[in-house]
């Protein structure tokens, strides 16, 4: 992707979220609707693109105005306000990881939703026998049909105090791009789409009601290149060559249940043009090689600045 400098998205992310927090409290910031997906260039063939190099590229900067506060973007800043650990944290000693989401479904392991679109793997065949060719019924059928009626963080969080966990890192949104809120910036999300319910929400009240500290984990900065293997399509077969709905566009959803709701947004958009995105796609772990997506700037701008404002 466009790379940015990554100092200045940590502090201003923190700074982003903290100011949401307070311009929703004192009503004074007036947050922005979701921006419309920037324009994207039609894909061309795999490997034709040739990475800019990242050292040499002009640095982009986001300009995101934030609330007034003790907080400037800086290391400094973040330092003179935090001196040293928390308290709390020193004493807490245990905490929990909540890192639950609809990957679970597929019951093929961690990153079941980028395998499933990599013929062969435990994953495809086991969301061929259960949902069906990733052609025809792919990631999104997973998250409509989705719902952990038996999950109760309540509970759950009762039984990690008990256990000795003093504080939870909640998953708010993993790699998938499928937040687990009722979320402004993101309509692939689990009140809009799947269980119809603001699981954060729900993690975040068992914690208040423990008196338990929490904190929220994002996983955007993979989102870019995990979901290259959704472009795809089978290499063998009677579906040879048949494209996985990751190339689905919103046009193609009327009439069907997710009208309305931009594949892109899920998905993000095929960068299989560029060299070393194809092969890397099926990986066990590597992205594709560091550079710049320079035919693809406005999007490669937009998605930190749609992750911050998630």
């Amino acid at each position: 992707m466009n790379y940015i400098n990554i100092k200045s998205i940590v502090l201003t992310a923190g700074l982003c979220m903290a100011s949401s927090v307070c311009a929703q409290k004192s009503g004074t910031v007036q947050l922005p609707e979701l921006p419309p997906f920037p324009e994207v260039p039609t894909a061309l063939k795999e490997n034709m693109v040739k990475l800019e190099d990242s050292n040499t590229f002009k640095e982009v900067q986001l300009d995101i105005p934030i609330t007034d506060g003790p907080f400037k973007p800086s290391w400094e800043s973040i330092e003179s306000n935090y001196p040293g650990e928390p308290e709390w944290l020193r004493e807490a000693k245990i905490g929990f990881w909540v890192h639950f989401g609809p990957q679970a479904a597929g019951e093929s392991g961690d990153w079941y939703a980028r395998k499933l679109y990599t013929q062969g793997s435990n994953a495809y065949n086991n969301h061929l026998k259960r949902y069906g060719h990733p052609s025809e019924v792919g990631y999104k059928e997973v998250l409509r049909d989705w719902n952990p009626t038996k999950l109760d963080p309540q509970r759950l969080t009762a039984l990690y105090k008990k256990a000795g966990a003093r504080f939870l890192m909640i998953q708010g949104v993993h790699h998938d791009n499928y937040d687990l809120w009722n979320s402004r910036y993101q309509p692939w999300n689990s009140v809009n789409v799947g269980p119809k319910r603001d699981l954060l929400r729900e993690w975040v009240n068992a914690c208040k009601k423990q008196k338990m500290h929490y904190g929220v984990t994002f996983h955007h900065e993979y989102t870019w290149w995990w979901w290259q293997t959704a472009f795809q399509s089978d290499t063998y077969g009677d579906k040879k060559g048949v494209p996985y709905d990751g190339n689905l566009t919103l046009a193609d959803g009327k009439g069907k249940w997710w009208e309305g709701l931009d594949p892109r947004r899920l998905y993000g958009i095929n960068l299989r043009e560029y060299d070393s995105v194809a092969e890397k796609a099926n990986s066990p772990w590597s992205p594709a090689n560091a550079g710049i997506f320079w035919r693809h700037l406005e999007y490669a701008n937009g998605m930190p600045l749609n992750g911050l404002l998630e």
